[in-house]
This record gives structure tokens, sequence and C-alpha cells, in this order.
């Protein structure tokens, strides 16, 4: 995601990387920046500190691992910093963001595809329409190397429809449950090299509807990220979802 979102920022006018967070052990290996993700728009200053990455930056935009969350958080509220976080597998993220919240903007997504977060938000539409009444299924593919399962946009499109229609989420089914329920079960599947592909099915008496959204790359996270970032830069602080920044609730 580094380097898709480095090859977006390049492409545009008004925005620019101007410094980079990364660990010690990765800096020893890696060399010049530019050189390694092909960003040659500015000089970028690379740093182990996160007051010298953070510091310089109107945004910070964090697509690290949960290890590494609470320093990011920490580093932004203690040089009052907004924050976009696109960083999945974190426990109570929202509790953990709510302090800088206060202080700047923050927007927190499980995933920041355009697209995706069409589908947090028909998937609420479809869950008070026919919801309560339908079989739900939700299938998630990624690739091989992804860390979290299920993976964070399946959690979310599950939650978002056990609240409107009060049934329980269950990852998987085994010999144990087996019997078709009042649930939305999730399945995970981990294979090659695939960037992402969500189905959500709602299956009643004599039909089947699915939502289908495949990420055929990763730079349709990272188009997302640049609208998130503009967004950030013109709200008041609070806690923000990409609902909020494409304009989607109702």
């Amino acid at each position: 995601m580094g380097r898709q979102i480095a090859s977006a920022v390049a492409r545009e006018k008004d925005l620019e990387i101007i410094s980079i967070w990364e660990r010690m052990d990765v800096l020893s290996t890696a060399g010049d920046y530019a050189a390694a993700v092909g960003y040659n728009k500015n000089a970028v200053e690379v740093s182990s500190e996160g007051a010298g990455a953070i510091g310089p930056a109107d945004v910070v935009v964090d697509f690290s691992l949960a290890a590494a969350f609470d320093q990011v958080v920490h580093a932004c509220e203690e040089l009052g910093k907004p924050l976009v976080s696109g960083t999945t597998a974190v426990e109570d993220k929202e509790s953990r963001l709510a302090a800088l919240a206060k202080r700047v903007p923050v927007v927190s997504a499980p995933n920041m595809s355009i697209g995706v977060n069409a589908v947090f938000a028909i998937s609420g539409i479809l869950a008070g329409t026919m919801g309560k009444k339908s079989d739900i299924e939700i299938v998630e593919t990624h690739h091989r190397t992804k860390r979290d399962v299920p993976s964070g946009t399946a959690l979310e499109i599950a939650r978002i429809i056990g609240d409107a229609t009060g049934k329980r989420v269950e990852v998987g089914r085994t010999g144990d449950n087996t019997e078709r329920g009042d649930e939305i079960v999730i399945h995970s599947l981990r294979s090659g090299d695939v960037p992402g592909k969500h189905t959500v099915a709602f299956s009643s008496q004599g039909e089947t509807l699915e939502i289908v959204h495949t990420a055929q790359s990763r730079a349709c996270f990272a188009a997302g990220v640049m609208r998130a970032v503009r967004f950030i830069a013109d709200s008041k602080p609070g806690l923000y979802n990409m609902i909020d920044v494409l304009g989607l609730k109702p």
C-alpha cells in the first residue's frame, strides 16, 4: 500500500509525500526511498523516529500493522496531526482513536476503496429491506500472505447487516453448526495474489441477491486515500469513516 499511495500522490497536483516513518531494520537495507518506490516528485525525509517523520506533515496516512498502531496514534496526539488510518486487525480501534479525534479530524476505515464503501452503504439498505427474512453469507478472498482472517472489510459488512437485523455473526461453519439458523456467516479464502474480493449474498424464498466487489489491484485503495486526505484537510475534529468522506450516509 505504501507503494500504491506513493504512485497515486505522484499523479496529484495538490499533494506531496513530505516524510516517511519506517523501521530502522528496513531503512538499513532499503537504500534510496525514491528509487525504492518510484516517487520523484519532491525530496522526502525518511526517519525511524515518529516525531521526525510526522512533524513536517499536514496529514498522516497509516497503512502499517496492528503492532505499530498505538505508536502512530500517540505520535499524532503529541503533535496534533490529523490521521487517515487504513490499518486493520486492531482491536477496539475506535476507542483507541477517541482521544485523538477530540483534537483533530481522523478518518478510519477497514477498506478505503470507493467501491467497497458503496457496498457498505448498499448492504445497510438491503439489510433493512430484506435482511431479516434472508439467509446471509459473506465470502472474502485475499492473497495468501494476508495477516488477518476474516478481513476487516468482511467484518464491517457483517457488523452493518447485524446492527440492522439483529442477527449474530459467525466465522466459518464447522460440524457443530452446519444447520442453517438466524446467523450471518463469514467464509475466508486465502489464495495466490488476489488483492481482494467480497461477495455478500441475501437468499430468501425463490431468489438470491448478490453484491460482488473485486479489487483488480491495490490502486483502488490508494484512490480512496486521496479522497480521505482531501476530506480531512477541511474537516473539524472528529472520528469519520469513508462513508462520511464519500457522502454516502442516508
